[in-house]
């Protein structure tokens, strides 16, 4: 049976003056569990063996709270070269020097959780962990004092607690993406007990009389090592059927694919305000991507994304909507089954004239269809868009009126201006996405790539997008990356959706 030590921590005000890593790494725990632990200057032989046990542990799980950076604030202190002043402490004030202090705020009702998976043969050292837990007294600088407790927990137990957790969870990538954190591996408390003893001699006196010198040694580092963490979304995929026969799928237009996210998105909304009256803000906010006053939509990372799945994968497909795909970011304001639920048997209506349509949202297990657009499959170099893309307003086209189009006609210099703006709100559309890797080329037009897909126009009734601002796009990028990959102002809007280009 599987097992999991939990360590929660608890800082005494909602500000963290570590710098570099957020979340808190897991070394940094495992420095401040030593800490503790040795707060009589050595370690016993039961804390030594604890600790040593929980470096070969692997990587744990993370979860923290939402943060944002405080404000900085100037600090003027001694530089610690107190010779450059003759030795003399009254001219200290020569020697300062300006630190720069910038806090990270969050809820300080919202602990920091750590959880490590063990066999259950083990759970003597577990135990040992959760006694040197409650020893923690300060977690990340001396400012940030803390306390913490730790827990032995059936894994199922600690994963109801995160999907329940009103904050982020990080798990250690399997790919290598999202961030580095520093990890405890078999040796960093050896390392620790080395760097402690070489401090206690760093200073060293050298030569006699007059000509000694005073000698100053660096400390070795501490060994940990360094794990991609990510925080990824909890993703679901649902299949859209009939309400007359279980067995049949129904296949909703391609082009409509913005008037499909509407229904279901509104539908969503309305049995979440139904069945959690008392929460109708975070359910614009996340939903909708407003408030409930119509004001300020909020942080996009934080928005549900429904992402409709056109049938692709074989040249001969007819490229219509059967499937949906939920997603529920870490950290939104609601929880990921609630939403998940809201979705779930629901009855699609026309979001123009209300009407309930010969449809449910269905939730599957089958998720190949994902294969296609990039999601658990190895990294691709080459993405094309399936449903075009919503560019800024920059990037419109100039609209020619059908009766003169021979007197509108653009000549070949202002169609390459118009492709270079494009390319260039491509590329911001990347930026706003999240996507931090170079692009090597852009290739955008109205027609689509494949035979069966839509021109742009198709796709602009029903939405807030001119066709103008409509684009099919190309992207070669300097490294392969993984799905799924939507961008653009219409990205929540059911437009914007690539795949990757299979290559012959």
């Amino acid at each position: 049976m599987t097992r999991s030590v939990l360590i929660t921590v608890r800082i005494h005000e909602g500000r963290y003056h570590g710098t570099g890593d957020w979340p808190p790494s897991p070394a940094r725990l495992f420095q401040a569990l030593v800490a503790g632990a040795g707060l009589g200057g050595t370690l016993g032989p039961e804390e030594s063996n604890a600790l040593e046990w929980l470096e070969k542990r692997g990587f744990p799980v993370i979860a923290s709270p939402s943060m944002r950076n405080g404000q900085t604030v100037k600090n003027f202190v001694p530089n610690n070269d107190l010779d450059t002043a003759g030795g003399d402490p009254r001219r200290i004030g020569e020697i300062r020097t300006q630190k720069m202090i910038r806090p990270r705020l969050f809820d300080a009702d919202i602990p920091f959780l750590y959880a490590w998976a063990f066999d259950d043969d083990e759970k003597s050292n577990a135990q040992a962990i959760c006694v040197i837990a409650e020893r923690l007294y300060q977690f990340g600088r001396g400012v940030d004092l803390a306390w913490a407790w730790g827990e032995v927990l059936d894994t199922e137990k600690v994963e109801d607690l995160l999907s329940n957790y009103p904050g982020l969870v990080y798990r250690p990538s399997q790919g290598g993406g999202g961030w580095t954190l520093a990890c405890p591996q078999p040796g960093s408390l050896r390392s620790l007990k080395d760097r402690y003893a070489a401090c206690s001699q760093r200073f060293k006196a050298e030569g006699q009389g007059k000509a000694t010198k005073q000698l100053f040694s660096q400390s070795p580092k501490p060994r940990f090592a360094q794990i991609a963490y990510e925080s990824p979304p909890l993703r679901r995929v649902y299949e859209l059927r009939k309400s007359t026969s279980e067995a049949s799928l129904a296949v909703w237009p391609m082009a409509g694919a913005s008037r499909l996210v509407l229904g279901l998105r509104d539908g969503a909304a309305e049995r979440l305000r139904v069945a959690l009256p008392d929460r109708n803000s975070e359910i614009e906010q996340v939903l909708v991507g407003r408030k409930a006053d119509g004001a300020d939509n909020g942080p996009t990372s934080l928005r549900v994304k429904i992402v409709p799945l056109p049938s692709i994968g074989h040249h001969n497909v007819d490229r219509g909507i059967r499937r949906v795909v939920v997603e529920v970011p870490a950290g939104c304001l609601l929880r990921a089954d609630d939403v998940h639920w809201a979705f779930s048997g629901l009855e699609l209506a026309d979001p123009e004239t209300g009407e309930i349509l010969d449809l449910i949202v269905t939730p599957t297990e089958d998720e190949s269809m994902l294969s296609h657009y990039g999601v658990g499959k190895s990294k691709s170099l080459m993405w094309r868009t399936v449903t075009p893309v919503a560019l800024s307003e920059p990037s419109r086209r100039r609209r020619i009126d059908p009766q003169r189009l021979q007197a509108e006609a653009k000549n070949g210099s202002e169609r390459a201006a118009e492709q270079a703006r494009a390319a260039a709100a491509v590329v911001e559309a990347l930026r706003f996405a999240q996507i931090r890797t170079w692009a090597e080329s852009i290739r955008v037009q109205r027609e689509p790539f494949e035979s069966n897909g839509e021109r742009v126009e198709a796709f602009a009734p029903g939405t807030r997008f001119a066709k103008e601002r409509l684009w099919h796009v190309e992207i070669t990028f300097r490294e392969p990356i993984t799905g799924p990959l939507v961008i653009g102002d219409g990205r929540f809007l059911g437009l914007g959706i690539m795949a990757p280009v299979q290559e012959s």
